[in-house]
């Protein structure tokens, strides 16, 4: 995990990130961030630690940290299972191609074998250790005393404590199933308590771009004339702190929309506790809870938006599963990431972990989107472990071929406030720019097929797949966030916000307008929405209009945006209306794919 504190990225700290880069210093990674004051996110931008300050990445956290000895062998502690399933290959091509599958066809055919999963139970119990799971889940829970886990395991669990005071236990080195189960378990993920997430979000310090200028912008216009504006449609959010009322109503007044409809689900003892007012993340967490739930307000005011707060980094898949599970059809939105990036330590069992329980999702036809990060192609970056730094690689949560990843743009109104052009977002003397590029985890999926880019054209997954307004400098969105009590703020504060945090709220904004014009046709909602948006950027004959505004200027950094796929903004943006009709027509036809 790496550690990010949403600071506000002022005009100071950009003329003192060029002074340093003419002054011939290495204001990259780590060294900037530190000269900020604040850890920047490896891949995800700006986010809270839940602590005063912020937390560097939990690998060097241990290093850093004093350690205090061994945790006392009779602490309950607790990790994930990660579940293989069944006819995985099948399922792949079914969802390749746009097929759902029923929950009970999930359970009986697809999900983990029963009978392996008891004989896994079994051995667990005989170790002293007990186990939670819901048929058809693809993660599995268990608890017990240190001593039995770090038998079990084979690890040595140890107490840390940071400089700041901030305490958390760790393994000594990642956990491995044991070989008598490693046939049905593909990761162990959990096994700490280090509370450092990561978000998606670059604010700046002035105003930026209306709810309706967007609505515009990105061809909402149409639906919204329609009287299509989210009604009895619902977006998920994963947040580690609420914004007070009133900041949320501060919103809702200045751009004339109903009030918020927004309820919380807390779960501390399955998903830890969320920061609050009294703890020292808080403005910075609620701060990001308030973008997003803000421009999903302003792009469909009505839709009902279910909050889901988290504490605890490491049962963050537990998380998303209980949200998918808990509200069929609803559309899921993160700015939020476990890892920095591939390659830091237990990025690939927290990938693999994440990626069952989006499939799973994806199969019964959840819309999920992801923000890409907001370190270019460069995911590990700050806090990632030396051998990582100025490393290619994308964030292990982004990297799923199950979930659609927002990566983002820099946007240029017309002088009317119509779509003019879009350009990848990255600034180089800051390091930030639109998270992309190529997954060293999982393929590339048979779906991810575009103008100059074939089936087995890339090395790996492609990330990201669409992407929507990020940059907070030029073309930040309008927020109203918490006020900084450190800062001597009192009352909203009003600035514009950006990072890949706005593009995922964007894209499932447009979702829920979209599935709502399906619903009063008596269509199937978008679902996942992958298989599609690459059929629809082939221009399949029949298309009733082009669904993105392509992106062929700027890059994330490493990679250029070029016209068809490219790893800085994937698809492109969205144009609302066209998208709709676009999938009005593909639920008719019900293409086999071309």
């Amino acid at each position: 995990m790496a550690p990010v504190s949403r600071g506000r990225l002022g005009v100071g700290w950009l003329l003192v990130g060029a002074l340093l880069v003419l002054s011939g210093w290495v204001v990259a990674g780590q060294e900037w961030a530190s000269a900020r004051g604040t850890a920047s996110g490896g891949a995800r931008g700006m986010g809270s630690a839940g602590t005063t300050g912020s937390l560097p990445s939990l690998a060097v956290a241990e290093r850093e940290a004093s350690d205090v000895g061994p945790l006392r062998g009779g602490a309950q502690v607790g990790f994930t299972l990660t579940l293989r399933d069944r006819a995985s290959a099948g399922l792949a091509v079914l969802l390749g191609r746009g097929g759902r599958v029923t929950r009970a066809e999930w359970d009986s055919t697809y999900g983990p074998d029963p009978s392996a999963v008891g004989a896994t139970r079994t051995l667990l119990a005989a170790a002293g250790l007990s186990s939670t799971w819901t048929p058809g889940d693809p993660l599995l829970g268990v608890t017990g005393r240190a001593e039995s886990v770090e038998s079990f395991l084979h690890v040595e669990l140890r107490h840390f404590v940071l400089h700041s005071g901030a305490s958390f236990y760790a393994p000594l080195r990642a956990p491995v199933a044991p070989y008598a189960i490693r046939q049905e378990v593909s990761a162990v993920t959990g096994l700490d308590d280090y509370p450092a997430h990561l978000a998606s979000a670059i604010p700046h310090s002035e105003y930026g771009v209306s709810p309706s200028e967007m609505t515009s912008f990105y061809d909402l216009s149409p639906l919204r004339d329609a009287g299509i504006d989210g009604a009895g449609e619902t977006v998920m959010f994963v947040e580690a702190a609420m914004p007070a009322a009133s900041v949320l109503a501060a919103y809702a007044s200045k751009f004339h929309l109903p009030p918020f409809d927004v309820s919380v689900v807390k779960d501390p003892a399955s998903w830890g506790k969320p920061d609050t007012p009294t703890t020292g993340g808080y403005s910075d967490d609620a701060g990001e809870a308030s973008l997003d739930l803000e421009i999903v307000h302003g792009l469909a005011p009505s839709a009902k938006e279910v909050v889901y707060e988290f504490g605890d980094d490491s049962k963050f898949p537990v998380m998303i599963q209980a949200m998918i599970s808990s509200n069929p059809g609803a559309i899921l939105s993160s700015s939020y990431s476990m890892a920095d990036c591939e390659e830091s330590p237990g990025g690939r069992a927290d990938a693999l972990a994440l990626d069952a329980v989006f499939e799973k999702g994806a199969a019964e036809g959840t819309s999920i989107f992801f923000a890409s990060g907001d370190r270019g192609a460069y995911a590990c970056l700050p806090d990632g472990e030396p051998s990582t730094e100025g490393m290619l690689s994308v964030d292990p949560d982004v990297d799923s071929p199950y979930i659609t990843g927002a990566g983002g743009t820099t946007a240029f109104l017309a002088s009317n406030g119509a779509y003019f052009k879009e350009a990848s977002w990255g600034e180089p003397l800051e390091t930030w720019g639109s998270g992309g590029g190529i997954s060293t985890i999982f393929q590339q999926p048979s779906y991810q097929r575009a103008p100059g880019l074939g089936q087995g054209s890339l090395a790996g997954r492609g990330v990201p797949d669409v992407a929507c307004d990020a940059d907070s400098t030029v073309s930040g969105w309008d927020v109203f966030e918490p006020p900084d009590k450190s800062q001597g703020e009192n009352g909203p504060q009003e600035f514009p916000d950006g990072g890949t945090s706005a593009a995922a709220p964007c894209w499932a904004a447009v979702t829920a307008l979209v599935d709502e014009d399906l619903a009063g046709l008596g269509l199937r909602s978008v679902g996942f929405a992958n298989p599609a948006l690459y059929y629809f950027s082939r221009d399949p004959t029949g298309l009733p209009a082009t669904a993105f505004h392509q992106v062929t200027q700027g890059s994330n950094l490493h990679y250029l945006a070029t016209p068809g796929w490219n790893a800085a903004t994937g698809l492109g943006t969205p144009d609302a209306a066209h998208l709709a009709d676009d999938f009005e027509w593909y639920d008719r036809e019900q293409p086999a794919g071309d």
